[in-house]
């Protein structure tokens, strides 16, 4: 009979114990699931010191290039507004497609007479422009090199180039976008479908504004 009370006692204190435990461990505070990070560590924009600056997320910079029209770069802009990337228009440098040899006429009439009255001596008869007189338009600069070579050497030496430019300038659509990222396959087929012959052309980043994709 008193064994049967020492083990029935027993049995409660083990029941007690057991309860005891469990309160103690359900009171414990819950780990946190990366130990890696302490929340202490974790600091808002607004709590770092003025000087510090939080580095820059890598970035990809690259352009579609050339577009025939700015009214072509806005509807390729257009097409990419679904993208998560920042898209400009912008003209490109004007495309110089021929050079003019021009001679500056001089000031005194009298001066100018004996020029062109000089340059008829010995066969030359440019056109006038204005103040300028024009010996033509070339294609490649060798060509016009070897007609400045047959001039006058005291006139050759006054003798001036002009670049001639494309009517038309042609633009480009820049885009940026955070790196890790790729635009969609189907954007790239319309793009190619719409310009065959555009072409993607890497380049800086530098001075650019965020893209969507990092807000």
């Amino acid at each position: 009979m008193i064994v049967r009370w020492f083990f029935l006692l027993l049995l409660l204190a083990n029941a007690l114990l057991f309860f005891w435990y469990a309160q103690r461990q359900a009171a414990a505070p819950v780990a946190a699931e990366n130990e890696d990070v302490a929340v202490g560590e974790l600091r808002l924009l607004s709590e770092l010191p003025a000087r510090e600056k939080l580095p820059a997320r890598e970035r990809i910079c690259f352009s579609y290039a050339p577009l025939n029209s700015e009214a072509e770069a806005r509807r390729l802009v257009r097409m990419l507004e679904a993208e998560p990337v920042t898209a400009e228009p912008e003209p490109l440098p004007a495309e110089v497609i021929g050079w003019r040899l021009v001679l500056p006429l001089p000031a005194d009439s009298a001066r100018r007479i004996a020029l062109l009255d000089e340059l008829a001596q010995q066969g030359w008869v440019p056109e006038s422009r204005g103040s300028i007189l024009s010996f033509g338009n070339f294609d490649n600069r060798q060509a016009l090199e070897a007609l400045r070579q047959q001039l006058p050497a005291a006139i050759a030496s006054r003798t001036q180039v002009q670049e001639q430019a494309a009517e038309r300038g042609r633009w480009q659509v820049r885009v940026r976008h955070l790196a890790g990222y790729e635009i969609s396959s189907e954007i790239k087929q319309l793009v190619s479908r719409s310009w065959p012959g555009i072409k993607v052309e890497k380049n800086g980043c530098e001075g650019v504004a965020s893209p969507r994709g990092d807000k």
